[in-house]
């Protein structure tokens, strides 16, 4: 947290924390990170949900970045720290996504749809550039929660 200073009413000193962005440099600093890594499950559980599940739908459809790394998921902050964790020594998150993704990206926008299907195109993206496994989002514990607090605890 960094920590401003400023006065009060009264003009005496006082020091207030305001939260600071977090950064992330590898995946086991991400998946360190409960509160991130969960709402990444979250994500893949919805993307791989849609179709049967209303509450996954509606969130996905909230999203307004074309690989679903936004609000209602994360802060502007946090996508980007996501976006930017380093999946290897020189490439980050977005950039292996992307890399994965160029051919597809080149024919749809030519068509004007350029956002990827979140089942088939993105799920499997993220299940192995964040080292994720199935049964990570199959969990019981963990689907009774996602139907049950959604992105909160």
């Amino acid at each position: 947290m960094a920590k401003s200073k400023g006065k009060n009413k009264a003009g005496k000193p006082t020091t207030s924390t305001a939260a600071t962005p977090k950064s992330y440099n590898t995946l086991s600093d991400l998946c360190a990170d409960h509160e991130i890594w969960y709402k990444i499950l979250v994500l893949i559980y919805d993307l791989r949900n849609i179709k049967n599940d209303k509450t996954s739908e509606n969130r996905t459809l909230q999203t307004v970045d074309p690989l679903y790394i936004s609000t209602p998921y994360f802060s502007l902050e946090e996508a980007d720290a996501v976006k930017g964790v380093k999946v290897d020594a020189e490439t980050t998150l977005e950039q292996a996504i992307m890399k994965a993704m160029e051919n597809f990206f080149e024919k749809r926008r030519a068509s004007g749809d350029a956002r990827p299907c979140g089942p088939h195109d993105m799920v499997p993206l993220y299940l192995e550039c964040l080292g994720v496994g199935k049964g990570e989002i199959e969990d019981e514990k963990f689907v009774s929660r996602v139907r049950r607090a959604g992105l909160g605890s």
